[in-house]
């Protein structure tokens, strides 16, 4: 009777655990940090609160930059001269699927003229070999990733003696569970590419607040649609009005749009996740009976035929999983019965990081020892 008292009163107090723990527990469901900060402040076009990082991690120095720029979060850092692996804890929705972005400004804050090169890891994982530069641009790392416990640890991992790491910025934005859909629980998404053509435009048009890189090529046709920002589309992945409004089409009805894409492993067999975004760009001479008959082919392999007609919705085409080593070569040719050039307002690439699936949130794993104790009881 004593023990199994005993067992009752276990449970009870692992019933009520997590939710005491909650009520201190505060989790982000969108989170910007300005790493190296001083003071939280709003952005003025996302409405969106930027928080000082020092309630992330407790490790680091900060700094201000000597260099002036126009990008708020860049004005400071934070850099790890002790340690080897310096880790930030996120607290985040669970589960949840987020786009997490790393941002990177050196501009020489240490008057050495040597940027540094270390690896960025999630949850224990390798996200990405960062190498910064003397460049006046930021360079950002993104992954899209699906929480699996309450915090979310990104670590900056020295890997040369002499070469410190650092960080600019870190976000999480929260994505809708349907985003990238092919995506499993198994793999997080690496960004490789993110291009529309033509135009740069402000990342807050962007539900999700992707960046999106504009790219010119003369060699193609460049069309304008002139989309409202009003336009609201409900395509997979839910494409900005800015990257319909643009297109690059082939020259002639027998021509092909043809794209190399690199990625960052030259040698290593990546799992690619290709994804292209197709609108019937033609403005005020747009002939209804016209349609586009394109087929994909990667690495010369036909991946998906599809048919775009004038003033319907966007069409989305994803197509994964994809081996590639190095170097990708994408061609979106001209299919029969087409009265229009292929065509190509935008494409996305990403790929895999393998991740671990053990991990459980503290509910999760309190869960499990309440069942367990009630078993005990039973038997």
């Amino acid at each position: 009777m004593e023990k199994s008292m005993v067992v009752i009163v276990s449970v009870l107090v692992l019933a009520v655990f997590p939710y005491q723990i909650q009520s201190y527990y505060k989790s982000y469901y969108w989170l910007s940090i300005d790493c190296g900060g001083t003071n939280t402040w709003e952005d003025p076009l996302s409405n969106q609160w930027w928080e000082l990082d020092n309630s992330f991690i407790k490790t680091g120095q900060n700094i201000l930059l000597s260099v002036s720029t126009d990008r708020l979060p860049f004005e400071t850092l934070r850099y790890f001269p002790e340690g080897t692996k310096n880790c930030y804890s996120l607290p985040l929705e669970v589960p949840l699927k987020y786009l997490i972005r790393a941002g990177f400004y050196y501009g020489n804050y240490d008057n050495l003229f040597k940027p540094p090169t270390f690896n960025l890891e999630i949850d224990g994982n390798l996200w990405a070999t960062v190498t910064t530069s003397l460049g006046t641009d930021p360079i950002y790392h993104e992954v899209i990733y699906i929480t699996r416990k309450e915090n979310v640890n990104i670590c900056l991992n020295q890997t040369q003696q002499g070469q410190i790491p650092f960080i600019s910025s870190l976000e999480a934005v929260p994505l809708r569970s349907d985003i990238y859909r092919l995506m499993n629980n198994k793999t997080a998404l690496y960004l490789e590419h993110r291009t529309n053509y033509e135009e740069r435009f402000n990342t807050y048009t962007d539900d999700f607040y992707r960046f999106w890189k504009p790219v010119q090529l003369p060699n193609y046709q460049n069309l304008f649609n002139g989309i409202d920002n009003d336009f609201s589309s409900n395509a997979d992945n839910v494409p900005p009005y800015k990257v319909l409004n643009y297109a690059i089409r082939g020259q002639n009805i027998l021509d092909s749009i043809s794209l190399p894409i690199d990625f960052h492993e030259n040698s290593t067999q990546l799992l690619a996740y290709f994804v292209f975004y197709f609108y019937n760009v033609e403005g005020p001479q747009l002939v209804l009976n016209n349609i586009t008959n394109q087929i994909v082919y990667i690495n010369g392999v036909e991946k998906n035929a599809t048919t775009i007609r004038p003033y319907e919705d966007c069409v989305v085409v994803s197509v994964y999983p994809v081996n590639v080593t190095g170097k990708a070569n994408v061609t979106i040719a001209p299919a029969q019965g087409t009265t229009l050039p292929p065509i190509l307002n935008a494409m996305e690439v990403f790929t895999t990081i393998e991740v671990s699936t053990s991990s459980m949130s503290l509910r999760s794993c309190t869960s499990w020892f309440v069942f367990l104790g009630l078993l005990y009881l039973v038997l």
